[in-house]
């Protein structure tokens, strides 16, 4: 969303963001002008030649400590995630950090191209990350609780935006009461509110349709997850 925003001509500094998980580490990063690609590169060139290799070589990477570059590194252990699961940090230590294989279809297979370990390749990844240093500068993430947020109101000219982790969907390190935050949020501001959700929350509703495959890693499945902007 933020992305879009600045393609359409905002400009970052008018753009707040808030995640609490590496994301947030990530942007803080690229808001303030302290990412490190020469450390990003450093990662991308100490992949594995050879695909196959990919999930051991990452699963050993994510057993380190964290250390000083997590927002260097994230981006390179998400793009390698099973199913795209969220990875998250507790403490010095990577959490629910599981790797995709390198797979080839069978002569049964729906699908007839191979599945690569890193999605987007590395260098797609590094093209995008290129991208956001040069193009997101000057954005304000606020690594924090969403709930701390309500504290005080918005500015009555702000439009805020929330994607929250997707009920019934693979849980995520960090999640909170929706329609808690919804309720108090209105308490105490006048600014618009969407919220992102894969269920409609309101009558005020727009189910979202995106183009692109829905057959998952085997070609099987049916169709995707619905995507719904709520109004409030």
């Amino acid at each position: 969303m933020s992305v879009e925003l600045v393609n359409r001509g905002v400009d970052p500094s008018r753009i707040w963001m808030l995640d609490i998980s590496s994301w947030g580490s990530f942007w803080t990063a690229i808001g303030l002008g302290t990412f490190n690609m020469d450390v990003f590169d450093q990662f991308l060139s100490i992949l594995p030649n050879d695909k196959r290799d990919f999930k051991a070589h990452m699963s050993e990477l994510s057993a380190l400590s964290v250390g000083d570059h997590e927002a260097e590194l994230y981006p390179v252990l998400q793009a390698c995630s099973f199913g795209g699961k969220q990875i998250w940090r507790k403490g010095e230590r990577w959490e629910n950090a599981c790797f995709r294989n390198y797979w080839e279809p069978t002569a049964t297979s729906i699908r007839r191209s191979p599945a690569n370990p890193m999605q987007p390749s590395p260098l797609e990844l590094r093209r995008r990350i290129d991208a956001l240093v040069s193009g997101m500068r000057g954005v304000t993430c606020l690594k924090m609780d969403i709930m701390n947020v309500l504290e005080v109101p918005f500015p009555s000219d702000a439009v805020v935006y929330v994607d929250p982790p997707y009920q019934s969907t693979t849980g995520y390190a960090f999640g909170f009461d929706v329609a808690s935050f919804i309720s108090r949020f209105r308490e105490v501001n006048q600014a618009p509110l969407f919220v992102s959700e894969g269920i409609p929350l309101n009558d005020n509703a727009l189910m979202l349709t995106f183009g692109g495959a829905k057959g998952g890693i085997s070609g099987i499945r049916k169709g995707k997850h619905q995507e719904w902007l709520c109004r409030f």
